[in-house]
């Protein structure tokens, strides 16, 4: 069956030139019910997303599911089993392809496995790390992998296993707590990120204000074994009421990118995303880009530099009144947006109240898998959640608009119809793209207002269909399924 997709409007070449659309249409996941947290992209090209959703595409999966590179289920993750019994909000995977996983769930397949487990490469648990059932009050956030196996995990818990552990620990191989982690009196709030350095030492994000009685505001450096490190000045840290730190990133050159909902970084403005020195110094060679009261939840940075930022900031909250793509955007190395990254209007609402983008994935081949919540992406409306953007035009070809539409449908029958009200010269062609720019077909335009008849690819997927008229193009979008 063929689904045509919105047309894409365009204009003359003189006025505008545009890129293809972003959107990877031959990504063909299904949508998760409710939230995307995380995203994990395996050196296979299988995709790990977590979050709070039921049911995955009919598989009876909650919660965790993996896919293949077309975002199509893959039937051998976890197969017989529903995974965790609540949202997951993070994970990593281990070099040796076991998966840490953590959330506010207190099951895995109905077994008990309070806020953490660690599965195997299938996704079944693996039974050799216990956390024992009631041994941490309170939800888990953030997990990394540590030296040797060891397990970080920070949260809004204060105990585990019997320990005062205030918002942050570490686990042994098997589980139990590692007791040689000394956190003193810990975190005075909640933990939600954590970026563990090539040397072991630990950047922490969050609502807090004090570590051990130190302060430090909503970021911290800890020593591998627990304590401050006091080569990191943050005091008064990154600051505003209510403030907290959701996202953090390391550059190669070793600065740190922290993202969340703030205002002032030791008391100069510096808004929801900040570049920090290793000693928690501004870099001042970035610039954020956003208002005051904005709010970042995602940071990935790409091998050239550039930033693609998701969170919860509405076209109105770009700083100087520039309004921009909401809840998503790619900033140049300095702080400054990036243009050519033109997702249109964004992320949008749909139906809900509220949306924002909550997990930035980046795939070798460059492009870009976004998790949230979210129903829309520019004007698209089938994304729900889950979405993968191109990291530059789709296929390299310009846009060259001109005046008159083009619309294109199916019979049902294998053939794509065509029709379009823009007047054209006798040597005016008919073209069939893939997404890569291959040319597929081409015929001469019939003249007239009838429907034309194209052959449909055999292959699912989408496709680009083109009038070419002395220069100008014109181009909408068809689905095969």
């Amino acid at each position: 069956m063929l689904r045509t997709l919105p047309l894409l409007c365009l204009l003359f070449p003189a006025l505008s030139q545009a890129q293809l659309p972003f959107i990877d249409y031959g990504f063909l996941a299904d949508d998760p019910s409710v939230l995307v947290n995380s995203v994990a992209i395996q050196p296979d090209g299988k995709i790990l997303v977590g979050g709070a959703f039921q049911n995955y595409g009919g598989t009876d999966l909650d919660n965790l599911v993996r896919l293949n590179p077309d975002g199509s289920i893959d039937p051998t993750f976890n197969p017989g089993g529903t995974g965790p019994g609540n949202a997951v909000e993070d994970m990593v995977r281990m070099p040796d392809g076991r998966i840490l996983i953590c959330g506010n769930f207190l099951t895995y397949n109905g077994a008990n496995s309070y806020f953490i487990a660690r599965l195997l490469a299938d996704g079944t648990l693996d039974n050799t790390f216990n956390v024992q059932p009631n041994s941490i009050n309170g939800a888990v956030w953030a997990i990394e992998l540590h030296d040797a196996h060891k397990v970080i995990a920070g949260g809004e818990f204060f105990t585990c296993s019997g320990h005062s552990r205030p918002h942050i620990v570490r686990f042994n191989d098997n589980g139990s707590v590692d007791t040689t982690f000394v956190v003193g009196t810990g975190f005075n709030h909640n933990v939600h990120e954590l970026l563990v350095l090539p040397d072991l030492r630990i950047v922490v994000g969050g609502q807090f204000g004090l570590y051990n009685g130190t302060p430090t505001g909503h970021i911290a450096l800890l020593s591998p074994g627990g304590p401050i490190d006091m080569s990191m000045d943050n005091d008064p840290g990154l600051g505003s009421s209510g403030g907290t730190v959701r996202a953090l990133a390391r550059q190669p050159d070793g600065r740190i990118l922290a993202g969340g909902y703030f205002q002032y970084h030791n008391g100069q403005p510096r808004s929801a995303i900040e570049r920090l020195n290793i000693d928690g110094t501004h870099d001042m060679g970035f610039s954020s880009p956003f208002y005051p009261y904005s709010m970042v939840r995602a940071i990935a940075v790409q091998p050239d530099g550039k930033l693609v930022v998701g969170g919860e900031f509405t076209s109105p909250e770009y700083a100087n009144m520039q309004g921009g793509p909401e809840r998503l955007v790619r900033l140049n190395a300095d702080g400054t947006r990036d243009l050519s990254f033109d997702i249109g209007t964004g992320l949008g609402l749909g139906s809900q109240p509220t949306a924002y983008a909550h997990a930035v994935a980046l795939q070798p081949d460059g492009k870009i898998i976004v998790g949230g919540h979210f129903e829309t992406v520019d004007s698209e409306t089938q994304y729900h959640q889950l979405v993968r953007l191109f990291g530059s035009a789709a296929n390299g070809m310009e846009e060259l608009t001109a005046a008159g539409g083009l619309v294109a449908w199916n019979d049902g029958a294998g053939a794509l119809w065509l029709r379009t009200d823009q007047q054209a010269s006798s040597t005016a062609t008919v073209e069939l793209h893939d997404l890569t720019g291959r040319l597929l077909h081409a015929q001469p335009l019939r003249t007239g207002s009838s429907p034309q008849r194209m052959q449909a690819p055999a292959r699912a997927g989408l496709y680009l269909v083109s009038v070419v008229d002395e220069g100008r193009r014109v181009t909408t979008r068809v689905v095969v399924e």
